[in-house]
């Protein structure tokens, strides 16, 4: 009979991640995981495993959102490439994260602890799947795949690049068959680089939730770089007394999941312009919209709360230079100079050189497209650049000074 793939690759060297991990040391039996963390034993065909569960009442709070929500996707889905699902509700979405052995994702790392979390009529249903020791790997990952059975998608939080590249590792190297091969998949940290990358100076999840979401741990967490080592410290000892912080910290990343979902379906599906630019993140979210195509509804969150004359340098001016370009080519001249004016007043070097384009190739104002050509020169002539990428600056500007000159002059000669 021919090998199985898994057993291909242990003879090629790869370890399972779990025969070179000694069992839990038994000096602790008054702290084992069945005494600390309450839970029950799951029975599979391919052995038992310790599941964990917790139900959240439908008024329960994480930070100052619901965790209970019935919302459709929408441009949420759009954004994630799954188009498919954008009237999917969230309630058949699976939140997910793990807590691995290490962060390398080798065939030696393997998640020791999953969490997931979904939606019922009952209310928020949190989940973790926890080895008790590393030879129950495969019974835990069989009990993910029931448990994921019925899900029409997950979230995650750089689920892409690692946990579900991990996991799927796992599945495979057990022989087993990974639940997330084709499931369609919601990582909502390119989102949040997005959306956030001027405003935090870390998109990791514990800073959105203290800056974003109003999310506050306890002190009984284990931060996640200690993770690995306090469950090999377990792994050692056999005393499960430092897990509980480990579950904690798991249980608040995937909460927070769910309410940096539903602040993401708010912010580009309930287009209040109010609400909106409170919040803070009009502008990513008009940036958002035009990379999803969704071009009218930027168009109104931006004539919403764009002011030319309260402009500041602080503002992103990024987008307001892709609107720009978008009334430029449709010819919206009024609001394409408004947005250029401000951005010259702002000293934004694309504001001059619009300005300068627009009245000599438009209005045929050429002692207007001299005077921003100008500007432009004495701007660029003052910063701090490279001497070659300076010059070459400096020789496109003057080239079109001259030409503006000789059309003025021109202009001079046939009116006498």
């Amino acid at each position: 009979m021919e090998d199985s793939l898994a057993e291909k690759l242990k003879r090629l060297g790869m370890k399972l991640g779990i025969d070179h991990i000694p069992v839990p040391g038994k000096q602790a039996d008054d702290f084992s995981i069945s005494e600390i963390i309450p839970g029950e034993e799951v029975f599979t065909i391919n052995g038992t495993c310790y599941r964990i569960t917790k139900l959240l009442d439908p008024d329960h709070f994480h930070g100052q959102a619901l965790l209970m929500m019935n919302l459709e996707l929408g441009l949420v889905a759009e954004w994630a490439h799954s188009g498919h699902l954008h009237e999917l509700s969230t309630e058949n979405v699976v939140f997910l994260d793990t807590e691995t052995t290490g962060l390398s994702g080798g065939t030696g790392t393997f998640a020791f602890l999953v969490g997931v979390s979904k939606q019922s009529s009952k209310g928020h249903e949190f989940t973790q799947f926890l080895l008790r020791d590393p030879s129950e790997e495969t019974a835990m990952l069989t009990s993910l795949s029931e448990y994921m059975s019925d899900a029409s998608a997950i979230a995650t939080y750089n689920g892409k690049s690692f946990d579900i590249p991990l996991l799927n590792n796992r599945y495979l190297l057990h022989g087993l068959t990974s639940p997330f091969i084709d499931l369609a998949h919601i990582d909502l940290l390119p989102m949040a680089r997005k959306i956030w990358k001027k405003k935090l100076a870390s998109r990791r999840l514990s800073n959105v939730e203290i800056e974003i979401l109003r999310v506050e741990r306890s002190l009984d967490e284990v931060p996640g770089y200690l993770v690995p080592q306090v469950y090999f410290d377990y792994l050692r000892s056999g005393d499960a007394r430092p897990l509980s912080g480990v579950l904690y910290h798991n249980e608040m990343d995937v909460l927070s999941l769910s309410t940096l979902l539903q602040y993401f379906i708010n912010s580009l599906s309930n287009l209040d312009p109010g609400v909106v630019e409170t919040s803070g993140d009009a502008y990513p979210v008009i940036g958002l919209l035009l990379d999803l195509g969704e071009t009218e509804k930027a168009i109104r969150v931006f004539n919403s709360i764009f002011q030319p004359a309260a402009c500041s340098p602080e503002d992103d001016w990024d987008i307001i230079e892709k609107m720009a370009l978008h009334f430029r080519r449709n010819k919206e001249w009024v609001s394409a100079v408004s947005i250029w004016e401000a951005a010259a007043e702002n000293k934004n070097e694309f504001g001059w050189i619009e300005l300068a384009k627009y009245y000599e190739h438009h209005e045929c104002n050429y002692e207007e497209a001299l005077h921003y050509s100008e500007l432009i020169q004495a701007f660029i002539s003052e910063l701090n650049l490279p001497p070659y990428s300076k010059n070459q600056k400096l020789k496109e500007i003057q080239i079109r000074i001259d030409r503006i000159n000789k059309k003025l002059e021109r202009r001079k000669n046939n009116l006498h």
